[in-house]
């Protein structure tokens, strides 16, 4: 799906391609400072793998890259270099699906895990008679989403820093009438370390789904009764995709018939699947 809204957006953002982030810095930043970047930055994504592939005690997904999303969210320009690089298309497939599944935002909507705020922002643009807020972990992307907000002049849009899901609890006036879900579920996840995930058996769906019901519990107990949960999560396996559909349904989030779309793009130095879906909350649910 092409949509000029799309282009003319990412275009006002910044979002530009970018081949080499190295070389990117070196001419934002010059050479002296550029150079300190790239060797921070080789550091912290270096400390980063490793406790991704060996291994971080009971260390949620999220938690085991907070030093690296805090640098890359150090200004708003920093971070839209990163955006560039890492997720220009991934940006460009989740707003088509945003603007596929526009009919299910209306009033107060929620972006769960919002980072720099770029498709905060794009939700608040398209749907200029909504409340949008934006929540993530990370003071620092918080920071330089709020920029973005001010030099985009969205009004309708605010940003907060969050607790992780499960220390704060969510009263009734915390419902929301929509909430988007955008590579959350996937990051507050305790997954084992890579090297041990690759030698066990794949799990089966019932497996799966208890894997992420604790989560999305969180996710269910902040949609209001007959609200929406607009979901773009990482599924590489037919199984995993349908262990979250499960999970979800077992927190009272059933999927609406014919949301399911479908798109793959880079992430990292990999090809990633992902699905974007739409649940609805079932009617009284606590």
């Amino acid at each position: 799906m092409s949509d000029s809204r799309i282009k003319e957006y990412l275009a006002q953002v910044g979002i530009r391609r970018v081949h080499e982030l190295d070389t990117a810095l070196l001419e934002a930043f010059g050479q002296e400072e550029g150079e300190k970047h790239i060797k921070k930055l080789t550091e912290l994504y270096d400390r980063s793998e490793e406790r991704l592939v060996y291994g971080s005690k009971d260390t949620a997904y999220l938690r085991r890259q907070e030093e690296l999303v805090d640098y890359l969210n150090q200004s708003l320009q920093m971070s839209l270099l990163a955006a560039s690089f890492y997720d220009r298309v991934f940006f460009r497939r989740a707003m088509e699906a945003l603007l596929r599944y526009e009919q299910f935002f209306a009033g107060d909507i929620l972006d769960m895990g919002c980072g720099n705020g770029i498709l905060t922002c794009f939700l608040a643009r398209i749907h200029p008679d909504a409340s949008v807020t934006g929540l993530d972990l990370s003071q620092a992307a918080v920071s330089a989403a709020r920029e973005l907000a001010g030099r985009l002049q969205a009004d309708n849009v605010r940003f907060a820093c969050s607790q992780a899901p499960g220390q704060k609890k969510y009263e009734k006036n915390d419902y929301h009438d929509t909430v988007f879900s955008c590579r959350t579920v996937h990051e507050n996840v305790k997954w084992r370390p890579l090297i041990e995930e690759k030698k066990e058996a794949p799990l089966s769906i019932e497996e799966q789904a208890k894997r992420y019901e604790g989560y999305v519990k969180e996710l269910s107990a902040l949609v209001k009764p007959r609200g929406y949960l607009v979901s773009i999560e990482r599924c590489e396996e037919d199984d995993v995709c349908a262990g979250l559909v499960r999970a979800l349904a077992g927190a009272g989030l059933c999927q609406v018939k014919g949301t399911c779309m479908q798109f793959s793009c880079k992430n990292g130095d990999e090809m990633a699947a992902f699905q974007a879906m739409v649940f609805q909350k079932a009617d009284g649910r606590p």
